[in-house]
């Protein structure tokens, strides 16, 4: 499996955690419990305990060279109360939320794109938040790096993209799994690379690189340095989608929610 590179550059973790951050204003009651589902670089715990001071915050994410960079982050940018008071989001070695209903707040800013099986982690996700409880996502659709798969494809380079995920599909799976008036949407980002080497090395941080199956990946990286060197290749686009929806009380089966409203009065004229 690719490493996470020594000082890798979070600049697309810290766009997508930005554009998220937006739309927490919506928000009328601030989060007591936050779960950060996947480690992004210090970009989205930096954010959200900027704006919910008083939140406790854990961080999960199976991929030990993630954790180790979002805390050595941290640890740089201490002032002396914090290297005084050692206070950073408890860490966990594991994709996994404990399912109890406790949290207020499940954040994942592209922490989808390393799991294989989405059903699943949304699934957990749910399980993990309280009734009413908001999950807030990032992740990446369809039509990320077309312009390189096409590139590929040109060549006979076998390379499928399989957790590239459509935003209705992702909403259904909301739907599906006890999420109410999930909203999903994307926008479109293209970056423009001089070199194939720092093309790639993005890609790795970004996490997106990692899940790419090749039948050659060492053709499949010569190739693209060619196109490089003879300036074939200019912008890369991405495909970006944003998600949130809020954890619907869960109820026995066979049952429902009664409500009793009082009685209009009537005016006597």
């Amino acid at each position: 499996m690719t490493a996470l590179l020594n000082q890798p550059d979070w600049f697309l973790q810290s766009h997508l955690a930005a554009t998220m951050d937006e739309r927490l204003t919506i928000l009328k009651q601030p989060p007591n419990k936050i779960f950060l589902a996947g480690a992004d670089g210090n970009e989205s715990y930096r954010l959200l305990k900027a704006r919910y001071p008083q939140a406790q915050f854990q961080e999960f994410d199976s991929r030990a060279d993630y954790l180790q960079a979002a805390q050595s982050i941290r640890k740089s940018k201490q002032n002396w109360w914090q290297k005084l008071s050692n206070h950073f989001p408890t860490q966990t070695h594991s994709d996994q939320l404990p399912v109890n209903a406790m949290v207020d707040m499940v954040w994942s800013n592209l922490g989808l794109i390393h799991q294989a099986n989405t059903q699943q982690v949304i699934e957990n996700w749910a399980g993990a938040l309280k009734p009413e409880g908001l999950l807030f996502f990032s992740h990446f659709g369809p039509d990320t790096l077309k312009e390189i798969l096409t590139v590929w494809r040109k060549h006979d380079i076998i390379v499928t993209a399989p957790r590239l995920l459509d935003m209705h599909d992702l909403g259904d799976m909301l739907l599906q799994h006890g999420f109410y008036d999930p909203v999903t949407d994307m926008n479109m980002l293209t970056l423009q690379y001089t070199t194939v080497e720092r093309f790639i090395n993005d890609m790795i941080t970004a996490g997106l690189w990692q899940t790419l199956q090749f039948d050659s990946e060492v053709e499949a990286v010569r190739i693209l340095a060619d196109h490089w060197q003879h300036n074939h290749v200019h912008d890369v686009t991405l495909e970006l989608v944003y998600g949130h929806g809020i954890r619907r009380l869960a109820l026995p089966e066979n049952t429902a929610t009664i409500q009793f409203y009082p009685p209009s009065l009537s005016q006597k004229k």
